[in-house]
């Protein structure tokens, strides 16, 4: 499956907001609460205002819109980019969220080579240690319910 990646736009806004919304994506979410399409417009509206200094990217295939990730430049630092990925869940299982690390990473480095991704991860979503780990993130020491991986160049 080709898989190309673009800027996210609003016309994405119900894609991201369902997958988002699905139990499977909220059970690991640092919000587990369900977000509402006002919420979410509003929230999406604001942040793809910041698009130009975070990416923000969604990825298609077959002309099917199956997954987005995220960089937000992280509270406090200038050179740490917190990652979000979501993906289809009617793609799980496929390696979409591999794919999707891997060009999210690319892009990423390409324009912020001297920056650092950082992933939290909730201890018990196993699926999402084992992604980040095997895309070359590294845990560094983290408390409480999430754990923290960190990439460089």
């Amino acid at each position: 499956m080709e898989i190309t990646q673009r800027t996210a736009t609003l016309s994405d806004a119900v894609a991201l907001l369902t997958w988002r919304n699905n139990p499977n994506s909220r059970e690991y979410s640092l919000n587990s609460e369900l977000i509402l399409m006002n919420e979410h417009l509003e929230w999406l509206t604001t942040r793809l205002e910041r698009i130009q200094i975070e990416p923000f990217f969604l990825y298609v295939a077959d002309h099917k819109a199956i997954g987005m990730s995220r960089l937000d430049v992280m509270s406090g630092s200038v050179d740490k980019f917190e990652i979000s990925i979501l993906v289809d869940p009617n793609q799980h299982g496929k390696g979409v969220g591999t794919r999707i690390l891997d060009m999210t990473c690319g892009t990423f480095f390409s324009l912020y080579p001297d920056k650092t991704i950082v992933a939290r991860v909730h201890r018990h979503n196993l699926v999402s240690q084992k992604l980040f780990t095997s895309a070359g993130f590294q845990l560094v020491p983290s408390v409480g319910d999430f754990l923290h991986f960190e990439k460089s160049l």
